[in-house]
């Protein structure tokens, strides 16, 4: 099976073999027990990069998503908050930089943060992600009325998956903006997947390139140009500027 293929037909679950991957565990039910209910879980054979991804529809597969889970907003901040220390740790180690020498995977945390929650992003395997972006790309809160980021733009999800109570680490998905002539393919953005633990999966135009195709096969055929390539999070998630 090739790598894009695990990567989008099984579920998000505690680590992957040669991939370490830390997860707590939750009680989503009730909410009130939330905040105090975090334990580490066990190891799990799964592939975190999971779920169907609808750009990249895969066969069935034993590590399949299990239905869909709904948390409310106090749920939802507050596993984020449980594990956002544990993402960037983890995307941390693998020390990646921006063109322009941005420390990406260290600071991304930093910027300004357009989800007011983490929600479900459905192109991203189920998970529930966080959206960021840097100074260069502060005209990302203008949504669908964006245009075109400057050079220099970097947007930043980190993701996470709740499953059976447990809250498990997912990959870093970055979308850089390159100057004109880096790909017309990717339509100038570099997109880059660090695993939990550091890996670099693929970047456009450099190591693991083919990996990362499907990103913006992805979203060039949703997004396209007319929103340069980026997809934006539901309204009733967005912060107002």
């Amino acid at each position: 099976m090739s790598f894009r293929s695990k990567l989008l037909s099984t579920t998000v679950l505690p680590i992957v073999v040669g991939v370490g991957v830390s997860m707590v565990a939750m009680n989503v039910n009730p909410p009130a027990q939330a905040a105090s209910s975090f334990q580490v879980a066990q190891a799990n054979p799964c592939n975190p990069c999971a779920a169907a991804n609808p750009c990249n529809p895969c066969a069935a597969n034993p590590c399949a998503p299990s239905a869909a889970v709904e948390l409310t907003d106090s749920e939802a901040k507050d596993a984020y908050s449980c594990i956002k220390g544990s993402l960037r740790a983890g995307y941390a180690k693998s020390n990646l930089a921006s063109g322009t020498g941005l420390k990406i995977a260290q600071d991304y945390q930093d910027w300004t943060r357009y989800s007011t929650r983490s929600y479900v992003s459905a192109t991203h395997g189920g998970r529930f992600v966080q959206n960021y972006a840097n100074s260069t790309a502060k005209a990302y809160g203008k949504y669908e009325d964006v245009g075109r980021l400057p050079a220099g733009s970097v947007v930043a999800k980190d993701s996470f998956a709740v499953r059976a109570g447990r809250v498990s680490a997912g990959p870093l998905f970055v979308m850089e903006k390159m100057p004109a002539g880096f790909n017309a393919d990717s339509i100038n953005w570099r997109y880059t997947l660090v695993m939990p633990d550091g890996k670099v999966i693929g970047t456009t135009n450099g190591k693991g390139s083919k990996n990362v195709e499907f990103c913006y096969g992805c979203h060039a055929a949703i997004a396209g140009e007319q929103s340069d390539s980026l997809f934006f999070l539901p309204e009733e998630y967005r912060v107002k500027f």
